[in-house]
């Protein structure tokens, strides 16, 4: 069991994350959804023991019953991984693909080069990389292609976790759907944290979604309850349809409104939306919201 309780991430002047909660089991895959904004990326980053300059953090990291300092030695790369947006961010320009999937073996896991060159061979394979493009360099690769090293190179160093940030946004749809699949494979026996804003990507996943605003958890569970999480889920892009879009645009972290964050947007709002709504449980969901029966 992977357990995150009361996380936030500040600066010197105003808060990203809020005082994020939630649970995940191994090999269940836990979608973090929300808007640009809402924090998505910073939460991954933070498990996966990335933390930008200038930021402070506070509250809990459980794995297994063990508490987790994410940034202490042993962690990033070995037990946590991550794939990255941009596939060409993930890898040194001046090296081709198989040296560079093989090198955090040998600095992180110690391996001999040999082994190294072996082992990031055997998991390119696993992710159906060509074998005549290992020995490319990045930029004589697609986006498709890199992305699939990407996650060779994050999964050979074998992590516990493994945190997905938007691996699908710089992709047409087709390619898309391949990393999705991709993903989805190798997730299995893992705990996969998939971060996007793409619903049809949530709902591909579909197991259990953790909904962020405004650096807060609306909504846990495996259904959308949330006035927030539904308008998500309508303004998906349906062919012949009118373009759906959300009112509004999202706060940004340092002018955050008084009570539910989402309140300036929703539809069913209150004054008592003024307030900070309580965490209910509502069928099989966790939610923060006045208004949901």
């Amino acid at each position: 069991m992977l357990e995150v309780k009361n996380l936030s991430v500040k600066t010197d002047k105003f808060f990203i994350l809020r005082e994020v909660s939630f649970t995940s089991k191994r090999g269940r895959i836990k979608v973090i959804l929300g808007e640009s904004g809402a924090g998505k990326s910073t939460l991954g980053f933070l498990l996966a023991g990335i933390l930008k300059p200038g930021l402070q953090w506070n509250g809990e990291v459980i794995l297994n019953g063990e508490r987790i300092n994410p940034f202490e030695d042993g962690w990033r790369g070995r037990r946590a991984g991550i794939v990255l947006q941009d596939p060409y961010s993930s890898f040194d320009p001046r090296k081709k693909v198989l040296a560079s999937v093989a090198e955090p073996l040998i600095y992180t896991l110690g391996m001999r080069k040999k082994e190294a060159l072996k082992r990031a061979e055997e998991w390119l394979r696993k992710v159906e990389f060509p074998g005549k493009a290992m020995k490319k360099y990045p930029h004589q690769l697609s986006g498709g292609l890199l992305q699939r090293a990407a996650i060779a190179s994050a999964l050979a160093l074998e992590p516990v976790i493994l945190v997905a940030d938007e691996p699908t946004s710089a992709l047409d749809p087709p390619l898309r759907a391949e990393i999705r699949e991709v993903i989805k494979k190798f997730s299995q026996g893992r705990f996969l944290l998939y971060i996007t804003h793409f619903v049809e990507d949530a709902l591909f996943f579909g197991e259990d979604f953790l909904v962020l605003y405004g650096g807060m958890v609306m909504e846990e569970g495996p259904e959308f309850l949330h006035p927030y999480s539904k308008l998500l889920l309508f303004s998906r892009v349906k062919r012949g349809s009118e373009l759906p879009e959300i009112q509004g645009f999202s706060p940004h972290p340092s002018s955050m409104p008084p009570g539910c964050p989402f309140h300036p947007r929703c539809p069913l709002a209150s004054s008592s939306c003024l307030k900070s709504p309580p965490e209910r449980r509502v069928k099989n969901n966790i939610l923060r919201c006045w208004h949901v029966p």
